[in-house]
């Protein structure tokens, strides 16, 4: 019977390689999700790494690449790739707070309220929260493409006459940091907060454990105070480092402001 061990050879392959595509599919999806670019790298492998996410016209990357030799080109991009990993990382973090609040969380049974909306708005809040991120990764992506902008001379007239134009540019260029600044500290600070204290007390599966079989609802029980008690500990964390990341944004637009020419 040489054909039966043919056949199970080849049904067994057939199952790896379906099962290797299914790990592949979520692999790709687990690091879009947890969008993170390498820094330390070299220019060229950055901004290899970031063209395979978003597309880099041949113009800005030879921009960037030349920008990058410089020392302050290469804390430009640094600081961008900070930006675009916090955002990336709080777009993640809320969107897994989502799923954490429709599962895990039934604030309204815990206080004994009748409002079947209160989950359907903890799961939307952080959804907005988490869109919220995506965009100013989205914009911190295209102020890095863009590059730096180009300040006008601080005088004017043989350096007799101050330059108006040059305060405005410089005061222009501390916005960014300024919204930062309050994202981090009034959203995403606010947000993980929230979170936190609303698993906290509404900390339930989906479905009441008491409906579950025993010792179904008992060990579904445990797997859920467990992994409540996680995503609490990681939304204090996480709301300490964006307070934490508010307080740099502040200091980065203290610093722009000392370049005034007054």
């Amino acid at each position: 019977m040489p054909t039966e061990p043919r056949l199970i050879e080849s049904a067994t392959s057939r199952r790896f390689a379906v099962t290797r595509d299914w790990i592949g599919r979520v692999t790709s999806l687990f690091h879009r999700l947890t969008f993170r670019i390498k820094r330390g790298a070299t220019p060229a492998e950055t901004l290899q790494e970031i063209g395979q996410r978003w597309t880099i016209d041949d113009k800005s990357r030879q921009m960037l690449l030349q920008y990058a030799a410089t020392k302050p080109g290469a804390a430009f991009i640094d600081e961008k790739l900070q930006a675009i990993n916090r955002a990336a990382f709080h777009r993640s973090a809320f969107v897994f707070n989502a799923l954490t609040q429709f599962l895990f969380v039934d604030l309204a049974a815990q206080l004994t309220l009748s409002l079947p909306t209160l989950k359907a708005l903890a799961v939307l809040a952080n959804l907005v929260l988490a869109l919220v991120a995506h965009l100013e990764m989205r914009k911190n992506f295209n102020a890095l493409v863009a590059g730096p902008n180009k300040l006008p001379k601080r005088r004017r007239f043989l350096g007799l006459m101050v330059n108006p134009k040059y305060n405005r540019a410089v005061k222009k260029s501390s916005k960014p940091y300024a919204r930062a600044a309050w994202k981090e500290k009034s959203l995403y600070r606010l947000g993980y907060f929230i979170n936190a204290g609303t698993i906290f007390l509404g900390s339930q599966f989906i479905v009441p454990l008491e409906r579950l079989i025993f010792p179904i609802g008992f060990i579904t029980g445990k797997i859920t105070g467990l992994f409540t008690t996680l995503v609490i500990i990681f939304d204090v964390w996480r709301g300490v480092r964006a307070g934490e990341d508010s307080r740099l944004a502040r200091e980065r637009e203290v610093a722009v402001y000392r370049n005034l020419n007054i």
